[in-house]
């Protein structure tokens, strides 16, 4: 959001969540035919019902002030992407870990392309952010500036 200033790990904590979500669908295909596929099986599903109602949580709060919904969904997208990279070698199949592997790198670096080209062609940050010290004591009058600029 280049007009606001924006901190926070919140989009850190949807990338997590679009990692855990990428996770449970790649591991998804495994085999229920033995006691133990079926449990992880049912984990699964109880793991997918937690991510979803987390991520839909977080999507409803990411629209009231001061919450930047673009770090939300950003970092959601983002924890897709490099989940199917960091998760595809937990796929038994040779063959479907080279496929998921593929995808995820394609993904990745198509997504973290587009956003940074998007950023650094598209993106100018307002004159009043420029300085931060002052930015702050329009909303704070008593607001006091601990700069290390300013030594």
């Amino acid at each position: 959001m280049p007009g606001q200033i924006s901190v926070g790990s919140s989009g850190s904590v949807c990338g997590l969540f679009g990692a855990k979500l990428t996770e449970i669908l790649l591991r998804s295909w495994e085999s229920r035919k033995t006691a133990a596929g079926r449990v992880g099986h049912e984990v699964r599903r109880e793991q997918l019902v937690g991510v979803l109602c987390s991520v839909a949580l977080v999507g409803m709060f990411s629209f009231i002030p001061y919450v930047d919904w673009a770090a939300h969904l950003g970092g959601f997208l983002a924890g897709l992407v490099i989940g199917l990279v960091a998760f595809s070698f937990s796929i038994k199949t040779k063959v479907f870990v080279a496929l998921w592997l593929a995808v995820g790198l394609a993904a990745t670096a198509a997504f973290f392309g587009a956003v940074l080209g998007y950023m650094y062609s598209n993106v100018d940050p307002d004159n009043d952010l420029r300085d931060v010290c002052e930015y702050y004591r329009q909303f704070f009058p008593d607001y006091e500036c601990n700069c290390q600029l300013d030594n």
